[in-house]
């Protein structure tokens, strides 16, 4: 990689489409996208439902194929990279735990994949619960947990394979304001700390101003020009 290389994420003029239907020309949910996620920095795509930014945090992802443009991340161009080859975390709005395991055994799994021995895999689950405000969790069943606590738990679990990047889609929306507005200052304390490379995905402007950096604007599958 040349040093010129910009290191993070870097989508360059994305357009992602789905097939009309019976017949019709191919629906655009992305139109040329561009934007930088500079190594350890958070920035948020916000918008309404439908404008295109979960789409465009999927195609980062993998589970989108592109219509056009590229993905690069540290200067590789994904194309060719499988989602689970990647080596980005993944959290959701409803957060997607395991319900047959408990804290620990969710926040462990990533770990677990990529073989890493157990003890230090209880070294890490025990410094990840003290980092998100859960120590002593661990033997705690999912089932028993607010709705915030397991959205923390699932903060926890992506961040443990220690991610290159990592991508939140609306985690925090099916919570009340005062939680979200709580756990968003929560969030953006921890992934400072940590140092973590983020692409935010929301369509609360008070949220997205609060957890990111930089805050960029989507409608109708384009970004809006800032001002």
């Amino acid at each position: 990689m040349s040093r010129s290389t910009p290191k993070g994420l870097e989508v360059i003029d994305v357009s992602v489409t789905y097939p009309g239907e019976r017949g019709a020309q191919p629906v655009a949910a992305v139109r040329g996208v561009s934007l930088h996620v500079p190594q350890g920095s958070t920035v948020a795509l916000l918008g309404p439902s439908g404008c295109g930014k979960s789409t465009l945090l999927r195609a980062v992802t993998g589970l989108e194929s592109l219509a056009g443009g590229l993905i690069r991340f540290d200067g590789q161009d994904l194309a060719d990279v499988p989602v689970h080859r990647r080596d980005f975390g993944l959290v959701f709005q409803d957060g997607q735990l395991f319900a047959h395991r408990d804290v620990a055994g969710n926040i462990d799994y990533g770990l677990v994949m990529h073989h890493v021995p157990r003890a230090e895999r209880v070294q890490r689950v025990t410094e990840l619960l003290r980092l998100v405000g859960l120590e002593g969790y661990e033997s705690r069943s999912v089932a028993t947990l607010s709705g915030g606590q397991r959205q923390r738990v699932a903060l926890a679990r992506a961040l443990a394979p220690r991610p290159r990047l990592l991508l939140l889609d609306e985690p925090l929306s099916a919570l009340d304001r005062d939680l979200r507005e709580r756990l968003s200052h929560d969030l953006r304390n921890i992934l400072r700390s940590t140092g973590t490379t983020a692409l935010y995905v929301t369509h609360d402007h008070g949220e997205a101003s609060v957890v990111a950096e930089r805050v960029l604007t989507m409608s109708e599958g384009q970004l809006v020009p800032t001002t």
